[in-house]
């Protein structure tokens, strides 16, 4: 069924004259891997993508796998990782692109998460009834290539869970705030700022 569906929308995509990109596209949750339907992508999509969005609180593992057209305004965050974590949650996001047809199908590669501590500290919080600032209750020490202090507040979703108010403070990695793209974790309004984090 899936080579006749490759076959159809390959033949739509000759007889149409585009010349456009073909991309896996699929979500799933609480899963590593998806499959989905083959999409032809928009003329000014020049990238297929495929990753994973890895959002834990406490011992509450969510995970989202996500393949499609890349959108072109998301370009920078190709093939790149971007994380934010404290003692109470942590979130990792994913992502690898390719330039020719189908390329982006297949499994998707869980990232090693890096324990090593990178030099860096930040004061952490973390409050999911209120997006009034939350109350520093210490310090975490980064890791990986966390070099930077993030403060998030604002209503969000995660996979699978009722919308909810959140507020915290914790480590990111350097340019989290000015790639901040989701895949499975839904963010409605928010306010996501960053500054240098404290040298140990």
């Amino acid at each position: 069924m899936r080579s006749i569906l490759a076959a159809v929308i390959m033949l739509q995509a000759l007889t149409t004259g585009a010349d456009c990109l073909l991309c896996e596209q699929c979500l799933a949750t609480n899963t590593t891997s998806c499959t989905g339907i083959l999409k032809q992508c928009s003329p000014d999509v020049t990238h297929c993508v495929k990753g994973l969005e890895n959002n834990t609180l406490g011992s509450d593992v969510a995970l989202t796998v996500f393949k499609g057209c890349l959108d072109p305004s998301n370009k920078q965050t190709c093939n790149r990782e971007f994380s934010f974590r404290n003692s109470v949650l942590s979130f990792q996001i994913s992502r690898t692109c390719c330039d020719s047809d189908f390329c982006n199908r297949g499994d998707v590669q869980v990232p090693a998460v890096d324990k090593a501590t990178s030099g860096y500290n930040c004061e952490e919080c973390f409050d999911d009834q209120s997006v009034d600032p939350c109350a520093v209750t210490g310090e975490v020490q980064c890791t990986g290539e966390h070099n930077t202090c993030a403060t998030f507040k604002g209503t969000a979703a995660r996979p699978g869970d009722a919308v909810r108010q959140f507020s915290m403070k914790g480590c990111a990695s350097q340019d989290f705030c000015n790639n901040f793209y989701l895949a499975g974790t839904q963010v409605y309004s928010y306010d996501f700022l960053c500054s240098p984090a404290k040298k140990v």
